[in-house]
């Protein structure tokens, strides 16, 4: 029976046959010992895991029981099931499959990590924030946590013994961090006395694990303001010593939790620090270091989040599929239309409008994972490059990694949206009600679309820095590789269409972009209002071009003697579902351009007063 939750065998196509892992990755640099096999015996362990362990704990999907943080007294109580799916998730392992085995990792491929990601997020965000989460902060610890404390700091956080956070937020500082209000005051032993509020803390107080570590920024007194007064500090909920004995609490008090609209199962705190003046911080990197570092776990925790609204998307689309394919309702088109007496009543996937439907949702989740994983593969060939000291290889594709951060993060995440939006609507009233889970689903993905950095700030980092960088080096590697891509399909048949559609759409993106540049410097509100729209184009783009590379894998396949019927039909989907995204997505990024470039300013125009009157 398929899956209504994880779509592994497409995992296993995008991975071993779209992106080749097993010629291109594994066996070289950093992963000279990882093989296919172990590889695949690795997925195969964590979609049982996804489906049997974490799948169970999302909302329920008979009674739709609430599946709830909750706050009283001062302390944060996660639902129950989490308790026992938290010591699973880390006893197999999962906290740490892609870090080095000096800090207790598997040293698997990032890639591979992503995958498992994606398994895991589609069957309950809400959980695996909590591990992502952590993750992210021992990551940041390892790199720029010089202390006494650090072994065995690692060690907790690593195994999942102790959690994780990243405490930047406050209520008067948001998408602006520079306007923080948080204080550090240094000590005489060289330890920080740490004041402030932060707000929107994902995960930020809970019951999973003994002691929670929180990476804070704040400024040290004395220091200028803005952005680049800003320090990061190691602020443990409780202290500990270098052994891991946990001792007195370190005044880290949790003033409340946010009644959201989804991922109810995660805490989002608002945490006071040193309210009684006992709060104890210890400083990373250097004073004024502190937005460079904790960029370092923003961009990881973008990435994460354009996979969330990928993994979301996938998991909408196949519970939406499922209905489909045994809600009765209607009759026959071709019956109707040829007036047949009496037609019998069909499955509602036999209607042309939802299958519309479901091809968009398939063909844009599945597209969207293969961009999440392609990030992640230009991060693991980067990786491999650091091992082979080759500093050409290492620039190329960490210029990939810079360009696309953006794009993965809004672009995965607004599509995302759109896929559990059609999702909800295949399910007609019954989508709207919480007796099916994708109505969860729909509000569990808007938060995607807005924290670690709003879309609109994702556009705005694509169109001001990321395009220029390097002269625009990033950008052209990118139509370059395309560009490869397009000339291959150019030569079969059957994508011939497709290859000029994304062609010419890729061109259409290139002289965009510098006809944006352009109106920068002469009417910068033309691109400015634009920005979103534009992001979305060149994700539809670099989408379209994925899904050409999946057909011209799967068009041998499909015609292959030894292909089995279930194979066929498999391979069958990947080409129709390219055909339609770039028939009927990235052929429309020409006149949206076109458009966008128009000097059109209302929204800049209008007076503040006539919004309303």
């Amino acid at each position: 029976m398929a899956s209504l939750w994880i779509d592994l065998k497409d995992i296993k196509f995008q991975l071993f046959e779209v992106l080749k892992i097993q010629e291109t990755l594994l066996g070289k640099g950093r992963y000279v010992d990882c093989d296919a096999d172990t590889c695949n015996m690795v997925l195969d362990q964590a979609a049982k895991f996804a489906e049997l362990e974490i799948a169970p704990t999302y909302p329920d999907e008979v009674h739709r029981k609430p599946v709830e943080a909750t706050w009283k007294d001062g302390k944060v109580t996660t639902p129950e099931s989490y308790k026992r799916l938290w010591k699973l998730y880390c006893e197999a392992g999962y906290m740490a499959t892609s870090d080095h085995p000096e800090v207790g990792g598997q040293g698997l491929p990032d890639i591979l990590a992503a995958a498992l990601s994606n398994m895991f997020l589609s069957c309950n965000q809400a959980f695996v924030m909590y591990a992502g989460l952590s993750h992210g902060a021992a990551v940041l610890m390892e790199d720029y946590f010089q202390h006494p404390l650090r072994d065995i700091l690692l060690e907790k956080m690593f195994t999942g013994e102790w959690a994780g956070t990243m405490c930047l937020t406050e209520p008067s500082a948001g998408s602006d961090v520079g306007l923080l209000k948080s204080t550090a005051t240094k000590n005489a032993d060289g330890t920080y006395s740490i004041v402030g509020t932060k707000s929107f803390i994902s995960a930020g107080d809970h019951d999973l694990t003994p002691n929670i570590i929180h990476p804070v920024l704040a400024r040290i007194e004395g220091d200028p303001p803005g952005t680049k007064g800003i320090s990061i500090f190691m602020v443990p909920k409780y202290r500990f010593n270098e052994k891991g004995e946990i001792g007195e609490f370190n005044d880290v008090q949790c003033g409340g939790i946010e009644s959201k609209m989804g991922i109810h199962g995660n805490a989002t705190c608002t945490l006071n620090f040193g309210t009684d003046n006992k709060c104890i911080g210890y400083i990373m990197g250097e004073p004024r270091e502190g937005m460079p570092i904790m960029f370092h776990m923003m961009n990881e925790e973008r990435q994460g989040v354009g996979m969330m609204g990928a993994s979301l998307a996938g998991a909408a689309y196949l519970h939406a599929l499922d209905y489909a394919k045994q809600r009765i309702q209607g009759a026959n088109v071709i019956e109707t239309a040829m007036k047949v007496e009496n037609p019998k009543p069909v499955t509602i996937i036999n209607h042309p409008d939802v299958r519309r439907m479901l091809l968009k949702m398939k063909s844009t989740s599945e597209g969207l994972r293969l961009l999440c994983l392609f990030c992640y593969f230009c991060m693991d060939n980067e990786s491999n490059a650091m091992v082979d000291k080759n500093e050409e290889q290492l620039a190329y594709w960490h210029g990939f990694i810079e360009l696309l951060t953006p794009i993965v993060k809004a672009y995965s995440t607004d599509m995302g949206m759109m896929v559990c939006d059609m999702a909800v609507q295949t399910y007609g009233g019954y989508g709207f009600c919480r007796e099916y889970p994708v109505e969860q689903m729909m509000r569990d993905q808007k938060i995607n679309q807005i924290y670690e950095g709003t879309n609109g700030i994702q556009a705005l980092d694509l169109l001001g820095r990321k395009l220029g960088m390097k002269k625009g080096l990033y950008f052209m590697n990118l139509m370059g590789m395309i560009k490869i891509s397009i000339e291959e399909a150019k030569k079969i048949d059957a994508l011939k269409k497709e290859a000029e559609v994304v062609d010419n759409a890729l061109n259409a993106l290139g002289a965009a972009s510098m006809d944006f540049g352009k109106m920068m410097r002469v009417t910068p509100f033309v691109p400015l209002i634009g920005a979103c729209d534009f992001l979305n184009c060149m994700g539809d783009v670099v989408v379209g071009w994925l899904h050409l590379r999946m057909a011209i894998t799967a068009i041998p396949k499909l015609a292959a003697a030894d292909t089995g019927e279930q194979d066929k039909a498999f391979y069958r989907g990947k080409i129709e579902g390219a055909r339609f995204f770039i028939n009927r997505t990235t052929g429309l990024v020409i006149p949206k351009l076109e458009n966008l470039k128009l000097d059109e300013q209302s929204c800049m125009n209008i007076p503040e007063e006539s919004f309303a009157v």
